[in-house]
């Protein structure tokens, strides 16, 4: 009779065990004469079992083979009873194997069936001269993590009753200690999308624990390792397939998943966890690429916290340091720390052939002991050494060597309000550091790759800093942009230039409202940044000057955010200040008289306090005087003299450009 695999975890490694020690090529091929062929007479897995600490990992000491009350004794092991009794009762399991295929389904593979668990035990206790003292049932000594009656834990359903549990499921997880491995001192096993590599990594298993058989060793594999167990197996498996040629590479979309489990105490249970594609990605073209030995260098330097292993790692597709150069320990060599980095990680090989031009950049510029100190991992928490690279990087754009999309590429955006960028860049770079004159030149192609500065003509920087050049350029020149803007970027380009900026373009161009500044400038907690924004615009400036760009196309994207955010009362009489301005002298004196005497600042938060708490219609009240000065602090009572004049500038100046707008389509109409 045919085998089927379950799907639980225990049983099916059991079953391959079984198929492996039967040395079948494929365990879909498993059948009953497998299971009987392998088990013989019984005694090779009862000898096995009484030896391997795993065993009483998987199934405690209650099971009869380890029964001190049969003879079991510390030090000494199972007894000949002990032996006689757990062997019996597995012959008693293995010849009830297909015979029923009625009665109630088995809770782990959901076949009917119908035989008697405690006959079947109480009948092999007789056997060996003893009388059972009391009812069997299956329990956690018979099957992994399976409810009992009375006071045991149990992680299956409620101990109402015992767990029903088939024969074939009984017999095959008693083949699991030559199945299991330690992953952080936790049983486990595993399960597959692709049942051709379980099974081969099944295989690999028993191979090494029968080898450990032969050697006298009774640990379980993987014991002291913590989390390489799973990395250096699966290192061996790929390598053993490739030298074979029988298959390399796992197809896409085959993940491994990665049963933990605990059996022992009063505190079982069971974790799941995948091992995606990626992963197993790379790990296969590691061997291919020969990395198998650096990898195994690397992860021998991992300390006891799991969270930092290669093995995590792998699994949250987060960065692993100990691909980075630090004390004695030299990290990995370009090639591995690229397939990480484009595989595991999803940065592009741009990003990285970025940080590495970069890196050899500067260390041509810098003495040897420069760059030794621009090694240290401590260097890129300093600012000095964040703005040496910057200013290399303004060069480059200068140069027409570094574009915005390649920084983006190297920094992506962060989500949220305002412009911010992840910081994994600074990490490349100093990788690099270490290896500017050694940079791997076979570069990993990879069809789709993720391209994190492609979506820069939908950011709302492009808008904003071509609305700036633009302007600029239109009224002034390239040669002044040159002068006045880039020369002087350091020492005149800060808040107020910017804020400056949006006034007179808010006079004339859409989406310049206090709304819109919010949404670039503050991030999501409201504080105010932009060395990060005005970065990038110098930037993308330099490549449109270099490019020699006389104007640049613009969108508004992001959606309109109009709000000019200040209070109800104040907006009200701003507007009919306005509104009693231009209907008295018309648009073109509002414009002189007020926008272009505010941007120049010959008047200003005086002037607006006694246009606010004047009583300028009968149908508005005036602020008064208490009012005012609350319009001027915040919450937590800081001064906001600046940003109140900065909201009211860019209100008056969108009004004045809705104004101007309505005009010219009746002039069109007309």
């Amino acid at each position: 009779m045919k085998i089927e695999l379950t799907g639980n975890p225990f049983v099916d490694t059991g079953l391959a065990v079984i198929g492996s020690l039967g040395n079948l090529s494929d365990i879909n091929n498993l059948t009953t004469a497998h299971l009987k062929s392998v088990y013989g007479n019984g005694s090779n897995l009862t000898e096995w079992n009484s030896k391997f600490k795993s065993f009483t990992q998987i199934f405690g000491t209650n099971n009869p083979l380890y029964q001190t009350g049969y003879g079991f004794k510390k030090g000494k092991g199972p007894s000949d009873i002990n032996k006689k009794i757990y062997k019996s009762t597995l012959n008693g399991l293995l010849s009830e194997v297909g015979k029923s295929k009625e009665g109630s389904k088995c809770w782990a593979c959901g076949i009917s069936c119908e035989f008697d668990f405690g006959s079947i035990s109480k009948k092999a206790i007789r056997s060996a001269g003893r009388q059972p003292s009391e009812a069997k049932w299956v329990g956690r000594d018979w099957f992994p993590l399976s409810g009992s009656l009375g006071s045991d834990a149990q992680s299956l359903p409620g101990a109402s009753q015992p767990p029903h549990i088939c024969s074939k499921c009984l017999f095959a997880v008693h083949y699991l200690p030559l199945g299991v491995v330690l992953l952080d001192g936790r049983l486990t096993v595993f399960q597959c999308t692709s049942t051709k590599f379980w099974f081969e990594l099944v295989k690999d298993i028993v191979e090494e624990a029968k080898s450990r058989i032969h050697s006298g060793s009774r640990e379980t594999i993987g014991s002291k390792e913590g989390s390489r167990a799973v990395i250096i197996r699966l290192l061996s498996l790929f390598e053993r397939l490739q030298k074979k040629k029988h298959y390399g590479m796992v197809s896409e979309g085959t993940a491994l998943y990665v049963w933990r489990f605990s059996n022992s105490g009063s505190s079982p249970d069971c974790q799941m966890s995948e091992i995606p594609n990626t992963a197993l990605w790379f790990l296969g073209n590691a061997i291919k690429e020969g990395l198998r030995s650096e990898i195994e260098g690397l992860v021998g330097f991992e300390g006891k916290n799991p969270k930092f292993s290669l093995y995590q790692c792998m699994l949250e597709r987060r960065d692993y340091h100990n691909l980075y150069p630090e004390g004695r320990r030299s990290g990995a060599s370009p090639r591995l720390f690229t397939l990480y980095q484009t595989r595991i990680c999803e940065h592009s090989s741009r990003a990285l052939q970025i940080a590495h031009k970069l890196a050899k950049r500067m260390s041509e510029q810098v003495s040897k002991e420069e760059l030794r100190r621009l090694q240290r991992l401590e260097a890129f928490r300093e600012g000095k050494v964040i703005n040496q690279f910057r200013k290399l990087m303004v060069l480059m754009a200068d140069n027409g060597e570094l574009t915005l999309e390649d920084y983006l590429d190297l920094f992506p955006l962060n989500e949220g309000q305002g412009i911010t960028v992840k910081g994994a860049g600074w990490d490349f770079i100093r990788f690099y550091l270490h290896h500017a004159d050694n940079h791997a030149d076979k570069e990993i192609s990879r069809e789709g790759e993720k391209n994190h500065g492609q979506g820069i003509r939908g950011q709302k920087l492009l808008y904003y800093a071509g609305h700036i050049y633009n302007r600029y350029l239109d009224e002034r020149g390239t040669v002044r942009f040159k002068k006045e803007v880039l020369e002087q970027f350091e020492r005149r380009i800060r808040v107020p230039w910017l804020m400056n900026q949006f006034i007179q373009l808010a006079e004339s161009e859409e989406g310049f409202t206090y709304g819109h500044w919010s949404k670039l400038c503050k991030l999501d907690n409201g504080k105010l940044f932009v060395l990060e924004l005005l970065f990038q615009m110098r930037l993308l400036w330099s490549q449109w000057v270099y490019e020699n760009r006389a104007s640049v196309k613009v969108t508004l994207v992001g959606g309109e955010e109009s709000a000019d955010g200040l209070p109800d009362r104040v907006k009200g009489i701003i507007d009919a200040i306005y509104a009693k301005y231009v209907e008295g002298k018309g648009l073109g004196r509002f414009y002189r008289d007020i926008l272009l005497r505010l941007r120049r600042r010959e008047i200003g938060l005086l002037w607006l306090k006694k246009k606010l708490i004047v009583q300028i219609s009968e149908y508005i009240q005036p602020l008064t005087e208490q009012e005012w000065e609350m319009f001027l602090i915040d919450e937590e009572g800081n001064f906001l003299h600046g940003e109140r004049m900065f909201q009211i500038c860019l209100a008056l100046a969108n009004l004045y450009r809705a104004e101007r707008l309505k005009e010219r389509r009746k002039e069109a109409q007309r």
